[in-house]
């Protein structure tokens, strides 16, 4: 399976997905997010256990929101009706089939004292972000979910493949995605401006996207993984 390797410099360069070993180094892994719009520049090391936390910056360095805030700048569909959020996702091809709950973000304050944003994430789910776009609407729905702790529900998302079908449900009715991109994005060791670079997929889009986010590999989480998938209409 051929699928997009980014890593420093910005470069892009194809690479098969070869099996993953049993180094188990794991850092205090970063899951989630730079996703958040606000990372944490560094890594620190852990012990044996897989764990996948959502990362943090400083508010306000992260080159995407404007305001002063401590939480990630608000979407579209905050303050809209959220009867159509997510409520369940399948992945046909990979055997997935799981419930979405909705996720926000809390404070949390750095070693070094200043304050940040980190996402939540959810436990035995997927996790839709609450300032992402609903189902129907243009925009750019971003889920998320734990790839080796906590039901690991998002596993084998790097599986995907361009063509793959995706089928979320909201408020009743069935919406209906095509892959388009699957990308694994560094992380680790990755500098500031990758990692804002990395982020701009979970930001708003002017057509009706669907992106899901985990950590890669399974026994790491040193790269983000990112899928792309674009509603299709019957």
């Amino acid at each position: 399976m051929q699928i997009a390797l980014q890593g420093k410099g910005n470069r892009t360069r194809m690479a098969r997905i070869q099996r993953i070993g049993t180094d188990r180094k794991f850092g205090l892994l970063f899951c989630l997010v730079w996703l958040c719009l606000v990372l944490l520049t560094g890594c620190s090391q852990a012990s044996n256990a897989a764990v996948d936390t959502p990362a943090v910056l400083p508010a306000g360095q992260d080159g995407l929101s404007a305001r002063a805030s401590n939480a990630p700048p608000l979407g579209p569909s905050l303050g809209a009706n959220t009867a159509n959020q997510p409520q369940r996702i399948a992945l046909p091809s990979i055997g997935v089939e799981t419930d979405v709950v909705k996720i926000g973000w809390q404070s949390v304050t750095l070693t070094n004292g200043q304050t940040a944003s980190q996402w939540e994430v959810a436990d035995f789910a997927a996790g839709w972000h609450k300032n992402s776009a609903l189902p129907g609407q243009m925009g750019n729905i971003v889920l998320s979910g734990h790839n080796n702790i906590r039901g690991a529900v998002f596993r084998k998302l790097y599986t995907l493949q361009p063509g793959d079908s995706v089928n979320l449900w909201a408020g009743g009715q069935a919406f209906d995605y095509q892959v388009e991109e699957v990308m694994i994005l560094e992380e680790t060791g990755a500098t500031t401006e990758q990692r804002r670079e990395n982020a701009r997929w979970i930001q708003p889009f002017d057509d009706e996207r669907l992106t899901l986010v985990s950590c890669w590999p399974e026994t790491s989480n040193t790269h983000r993984v990112v899928v792309v998938a674009k509603r299709v209409k019957k």
